[in-house]
């Protein structure tokens, strides 16, 4: 599925330096693939589909005999590695919170699916947070939904309050732009979920 090419720099890319529509069209272009038609977003299942890996640092620590302190240094959170049969590994806290922990699990999808090498730039890391929202809590689900508050959208999408808050934060600030539907990739999003989200509606 080819890439919808941006027509002029938005915002994001100015104010945040980073490609805006490429990791909003391969976000899109990822709950297509995977095909996502309910929501909280399977993750475990989508990983072991592409054929990935997800470990604990517990699990890693033990398997590599790293110390979990030398993990820590790399990220409090959660990385990227490739194990021994160069398949990607997720490698993911697990003494954080469970939404903290699929929020992170996403973020590291957003790496492998957008840059492919992992590196500590404030630029990478930015553009997976922002793949990570838009597959976790798709702006679809809060306009159907009429989500108007963070606890709704924390519920639907089992994410943090925290994460919930930026994401309606985002929406309340585009939603009268009256832009949903204008993306054949959002369309098919759309059409992927019209079950579920008739089905929550009831």
């Amino acid at each position: 599925m080819a890439l919808i090419k941006r027509r002029k720099a938005t915002y994001y890319d100015k104010f945040y330096n980073v490609n805006y529509y490429n990791v909003r069209n391969t976000a899109w272009e990822f709950l297509i693939k995977n095909n996502v038609t309910s929501y909280p977003l399977d993750l475990h299942n989508i990983i072991s589909n592409n054929n990935w890996n997800l470990l604990t640092y517990k699990s890693y620590s033990k398997a590599y005999h790293l110390p979990r302190e030398e993990l820590k240094k790399i990220s409090t959170d959660g990385f990227v590695d490739l194990d021994e049969e160069e398949r990607y590994c997720i490698v993911i806290n697990e003494e954080n919170s469970k939404q903290r922990c699929r929020f992170t699990a996403a973020h590291e999808i957003g790496h492998i699916i957008l840059h492919k090498v992992f590196k500590d730039e404030d630029r990478l890391e930015k553009e997976a947070n922002m793949f990570a929202a838009r597959i976790l809590m798709p702006m679809i689900l809060l306009k159907e939904l009429d989500i108007t508050t963070p606890e709704q959208l924390a519920e639907v999408c089992d994410v943090s309050i925290e994460s919930a808050s930026y994401r309606l934060k985002r929406y309340n600030q585009i939603k009268y732009r009256e832009r949903f539907y204008t993306n054949p990739l959002e369309i098919e999003v759309f059409n992927n979920l019209k079950n579920f989200i008739k089905q929550k509606k009831n």
